[in-house]
């Protein structure tokens, strides 16, 4: 995905292909203009916010 965002996304938004810290992959949509190693940075604080919380549904 390239590192600059897609212009005219909905509400200043872009996606980025992410991979969480266990390995798995992902699209998150950020705000236009974050890099890519912030966009990483925040997939790792949601994967580690969500792995606290447990599994889905529990």
């Amino acid at each position: 995905m390239p590192e600059e965002p897609t212009p005219g996304g909905p509400l200043g938004t872009a996606m980025r292909k992410v991979t969480f810290p266990d390995g798995s992959r992902g699209i998150i949509l950020v705000k236009a203009g974050t890099s890519q190693k912030d966009a990483d940075e925040l997939a790792a604080r949601v994967w580690a916010d969500r792995a606290e919380d447990g599994p889905a549904g529990a």
